[in-house]
C-alpha cells in the first residue's frame, strides 16, 4: 500500500515531467540529404537546460553543446538514412522525447571538397584559409554556414580546379562547407568540417 508521503512524492514528479517542455530542432530540416561528413543539428532549449540528441529508439547518441537557449550537435556520419530526436532536462528532470527528424547521408559525385584545415583541428585565432578542390570550369566557389548562410566566395586558382578562402575568425567552434557553381547551377554542398578557432 502506497504511504501519503509516496503518492506526493511520485505526483510531484509527474507533475514536474510533464512541466519540463519538449526542446525543438530547428536543423536539419526532416528529409534534406547531406554529403558523407558532419551533420549539424540545432534547437531550441530553456535557459539552464542540459539536452541530450537521441537515436529513433531513444537511445543516446551523445550530449549538445547549450549556449543559453540555443543547442547544437555535431558529428560525423556514415551512409544512410539517419533519425534523430532530442530531450532536454531542467533540474534533473527531462522532457520527453521530440518527434523523429529524419536525413539522409549520402556521397555527393559533384560537390567540391575541403582539403584544409582538417575535420577537428583546433587553429589560433587571426588569419585562417580554407582550400580545396573543384571541376575545371568552375565558374564560384561559395563558402557556407552550417545552415547554408554564404560566408563569402573562394579565389579559384589560376589552374581552375583548386580554391582558396582566407578570413579573420574569432574564437569558437567553426561549422563550414563549400559548393561550386558550375554552367550556372550550385552543385551539392560539399561535407562539412568542423574546426575550433582559440
Amino acid at each position: 500500500m502506497m504511504t501519503d508521503q509516496l503518492k506526493a512524492e511520485t505526483n510531484t514528479s509527474k507533475t514536474a515531467q510533464a512541466n519540463t517542455p519538449v526542446p525543438i530542432i530547428k536543423y536539419p530540416l526532416n528529409g534534406t540529404r547531406h554529403n558523407l561528413g558532419r551533420v549539424f543539428i540545432e534547437g531550441e532549449c530553456l535557459q539552464g537546460a542540459t539536452v541530450e540528441v537521441l537515436n529513433y529508439d531513444d537511445s543516446r547518441l551523445g550530449s549538445a553543446v547549450v549556449n543559453g537557449k540555443t543547442w547544437y550537435f555535431s558529428r560525423n556520419w556514415d551512409e544512410g538514412t539517419k533519425v534523430v530526436r532530442a530531450r532536454q532536462s531542467l533540474a534533473g528532470v527531462p522532457s520527453t522525447s521530440t518527434e523523429q527528424r529524419l536525413f539522409f547521408v549520402a556521397p555527393s559525385v559533384n560537390a567540391p571538397r575541403i582539403t584544409n584545415p582538417k575535420d577537428g583541428i583546433r587553429l589560433s585565432e587571426g588569419m585562417i584559409f580554407i582550400e580545396g578542390t573543384c571541376t575545371a570550369g568552375t565558374e564560384a566557389v561559395e563558402l557556407l554556414n552550417h545552415d547554408f548562410s554564404v560566408l563569402g566566395k573562394a579565389t579559384i586558382e589560376p589552374n581552375g580546379t583548386t580554391w582558396r578562402y582566407g578570413r579573420v575568425w574569432d574564437q569558437g567552434v567553426k561549422h563550414v562547407k563549400v559548393r561550386q557553381i558550375l554552367d550556372g547551377k550550385p552543385s551539392d554542398p560539399s561535407g562539412q568540417i568542423e574546426f575550433i578557432v582559440r
